[in-house]
């Protein structure tokens, strides 16, 4: 590690001296990346890094306001009108005339039509797509407007009007010029996805969809975005470059979603803070996300950094919360995961370990969604004596060897483990917290560190009892069943920690059918204060996005949306 530090810090000392101090001679907004993108491949991308520089490549029918989280058309010319009949509904969209690629051919349904194919084809890397989509059930073009087009989804959920327009388009041209999916319809595919996988069709097209040309070569990787890739270096950096006579420049008048005003995105992959810090200050980076606290702290003390660095935390949907298996017989009474709840100070891990910059919840919704955050249901508080009021209620009986009750004709001994990711230093100073307050009181907690993978087997297996974690929640859709109903409290299912009964249920299945936003509130508030009562989760807070921009840059818009930032607004200052 002290190699690869030194390694940086390097050829941050070269950038420093090669490039001078002229910053505004730059034309480029040059933003820092913690991690490589490792892919660009619009289907088998690699990371959040990936999808970042992919949303400036490709585009989507539909995107959101980044202010207040409305749908707007991005590739369509409007949001599609909807008819629901029966079991089905049904999405109608026409792409913008507009739209082209690169090679000069509109963006027509049929480029919809394939993608979505694409989507839930066999011997792909498509397995999570395949799951988000799978409601979308068939697609069909209007023969005589191939711009007009409608996708067949099986029921309907509000959360539909946005997914079912949330997906990369790809040029078919590019992506499969053998036309191989085109005798193949939706339906056909996702009926016979087993059969055809054993294809030697199939298989064929895999391979040649999956070529690593398509995830990195600059001949390849072109959407109908604003940006082209111009250069990749390995973990130095990615280059894209502003299309001239982009079809985005063409709608008049211009849509905020397709404004795009940097000729130039440099992106510089920094892994050290500490590097990506010093080449912030030295103005050779105009942008950095997730600044460890200690250097956003004395960045924004000191009057030298102040006068060239903007600072900026918008809140996230990125909820961290400790899970309590509720099958697990020491944790099944809800008094024992509420004494358990009373542990955590959460106003004081707020100040200490976030320096303020997270917001306190007392469920999955953000506080800032008035409309649905129950304000008058009051947080938990740390509260020692009532946490072994409470244990005392659930039965535990306090001997010199610690908290035992009789359970199945035999004595069982409160004694937790909590897990967490290794390396995240959150989790391990807040386990250290509760592992003390536990201790106050008679309760012993080990902690164990684990990889991200590790922690994903033991979940599903139902082999733990106390967790951290961190769940990046949706604005757009509040539709809760795959982690809270208990048809999903089975192991592979996301309801790990056995939450639930018939009465929730129920309400998970209106929260998730209802159009009406008055009658939504209303049931997730009575959801929070059923979550609240069981206890099976502790919601501790809800991140904010430490993040600072060169006083070079103007017209910044930051947003509680991933990934906090809209670069295609930025403007570069004249000097």
């Amino acid at each position: 590690m002290r190699k690869l530090a030194f390694y940086t810090s390097w050829l941050l000392l070269y950038f420093v001296t090669s490039c001078g101090n002229s910053t505004n001679n730059n034309p480029a907004v040059r933003i820092r990346l913690a991690q490589d993108p490792e892919s660009l491949h619009p289907i088998n991308y690699a990371n959040a890094y990936s999808l970042q520089l992919l949303n400036l490549l490709y585009q989507s029918l539909l995107t959101v306001n980044l202010k207040d989280h409305s749908a707007q058309p991005l590739l369509v010319e409007a949001l599609p009108t909807v008819e629901v009949q029966d079991s089905l509904s049904y999405f109608r969209f026409k792409i913008r005339p507009e739209a082209k690629w690169d090679n000069g051919n509109p963006v027509t349904g049929l480029d919809v039509a394939f993608s979505l194919k694409v989507l839930q084809s066999p011997a792909l890397e498509n397995d999570r797509w395949r799951a988000q989509y799978h409601f979308i059930k068939d697609i069909k073009v209007d023969q005589k407007d191939p711009h007009s087009f409608t996708i067949i989804c099986s029921g309907y959920a509000p959360e539909m009007r946005i997914m079912v327009g949330d997906f990369f388009v790809l040029p078919q041209y590019r992506f499969d010029p053998q036309n191989i999916l085109t005798s193949f319809s939706l339906p056909f595919i996702r009926d016979r996805f087993d059969s055809l996988a054993r294809t030697t069709t199939f298989k064929s097209f895999s391979n040649a969809l999956q070529n690593p040309t398509l995830s990195r070569n600059t001949a390849e990787v072109k959407g109908s975005g604003p940006y082209k890739l111009i250069s990749w270096s390995s973990g130095q950096h990615v280059l894209l470059q502003r299309k001239n006579n982009w079809w985005g420049d063409q709608v008049n008048p211009i849509p905020t979603p397709l404004i795009a005003r940097p000729d130039q995105l440099l992106f510089q992959i920094i892994p050290d803070d500490a590097a990506a810090t010093l080449a912030l200050k030295a103005g050779q980076i105009d942008l950095m996300d997730n600044i460890p606290l200690v250097a956003y702290q004395e960045m924004k003390r000191d009057r030298d950094t102040k006068e060239k660095i903007q600072f900026f935390s918008p809140a996230t949907y990125d909820l961290v919360f400790l899970g309590m298996n509720g099958a697990s017989p020491v944790l099944e009474d809800k008094k024992t995961r509420r004494a358990i709840a009373h542990l955590f100070d959460i106003p004081q891990i707020i100040k200490t370990l976030q320096g303020g910059y997270a917001t306190a919840t007392i469920g999955v919704v953000h506080p800032t969604v008035n409309a649905f955050y129950h304000h008058q249901l009051q947080p938990i508080p740390y509260n020692t004596s009532k946490a072994v009021q409470l244990l005392k209620a659930a039965g535990w009986k306090k001997k010199p060897s610690g908290w035992t009750k009789h359970k199945g004709g035999r004595e069982i001994k409160l004694a937790l483990e909590l897990i967490h990711r290794a390396g995240n230093s959150d989790f391990e100073n807040m386990g250290l917290l509760l592992q003390q307050a536990a201790r106050s009181i008679g309760v012993p907690i080990s902690i164990g560190t684990l990889e991200s993978s590790q922690i994903s087997e033991r979940l599903n297996q139902g082999n733990f009892q106390l967790y951290f974690r961190t769940l990046t929640t949706s604005p757009f859709s509040y539709n809760l069943l795959p982690l809270l109903h208990t048809s999903s409290a089975k192991e592979g299912g996301a309801n790990v920690t056995h939450f639930g009964n018939k009465e929730t249920d129920r309400l998970l299945e209106r929260i998730a059918k209802t159009e009406s936003p008055a009658e939504q509130g209303e049931l997730l508030k009575q959801l929070q204060e059923r979550m609240q009562e069981e206890s099976n989760f502790v919601f501790l807070y809800f991140l904010q996005n430490k993040i600072a921009i060169s006083k070079r840059i103007d017209s910044v818009v930051v947003s509680s949306i991933k990934p906090n930032y809209d670069l295609s607004k930025l403007i570069i200052k004249k000097e």
